[in-house]
């Protein structure tokens, strides 16, 4: 059993049996956090849609940050990881990979599950930029989504940004046709959910999962066989 919670932006709660994960919350309000289970907190990057230093205020048995991001005393262990790095704290198995704009993506691995959360990794074609730089981004994506592909993540939380109009969905798109994924969580969608719904509509065939407001709660419970029954909490 996964049990997925989306917070706001990037951030996510992701329940296990006997642990909590963490990833890019970046307000200062706690959220709420399962009693009885070890918390381990995930920040991608130093971006304030992704990270706070509040965060270091959280009962957390460890915290994995993005190389970018000025480490704070803790009580806790603290991990700063560059790209393409393993870290292994308690039970769990701590991946990066390099991310096309800041810090790094997450890839863990416990209790038989694999988690991936982008950070800010993804296709980002701005219309603006040179056709040279749109070509390396859109190939070094792939080439990070390949190193990826292996793990065939339980759950993956992917960026859907509307500010790149007619491109929002080339990140996305490129994913699918490089990972499987039993579950697939558009993120980074600056408020705009009707296009994480728009895009799971059009992929009916995809295990996509959307959410309009925080503290709604998708319950995965079979993930070999990519069931999509969910229930929402508030």
């Amino acid at each position: 059993m996964i049990k997925v919670t989306y917070l706001d932006h990037s951030a996510f709660l992701v329940e296990l049996t006997h642990h909590v994960l963490l990833f890019d919350h970046a307000a200062i309000t706690p959220p709420p956090i399962p009693a009885g289970k070890s918390l381990y907190v995930f920040a991608s990057h130093a971006h304030s849609d992704h990270y706070t230093s509040a965060i270091f205020q959280l009962p957390a048995a460890a915290f994995f940050l993005g190389h970018d991001i000025a480490v704070e005393e803790s009580a806790a262990s603290v991990h700063s990881m560059s790209p393409h790095e393993s870290c292994r704290e308690g039970d769990l198995l701590v991946h990066t990979l390099f991310s096309t704009d800041e810090g790094v993506a997450f890839i863990v691995e416990c209790e038989g599950a694999c988690i991936y959360h982008a950070g800010d990794l993804n296709d980002w074609h701005w219309n603006e930029d040179p056709p040279a730089v749109q070509q390396w981004m859109k190939e070094r994506y792939v080439q990070e989504l390949q190193l990826l592909a292996p793990f065939a993540p339980s759950v993956a939380f992917v960026v859907l940004d509307p500010r790149l109009q007619e491109h929002a969905a080339d990140g996305m798109d490129a994913f699918v046709a490089n990972v499987a994924a039993s579950a697939i969580v558009p993120m980074h969608l600056w408020g705009d959910h009707a296009l994480a719904r728009a895009y799971q509509r059009s992929h009916p065939q995809l295990p996509i999962y959307v959410y309009e407001h925080p503290n709604t709660s998708f319950l995965l419970k079979d993930l070999s066989e990519k069931e999509r029954s969910s229930s929402a909490e508030r």
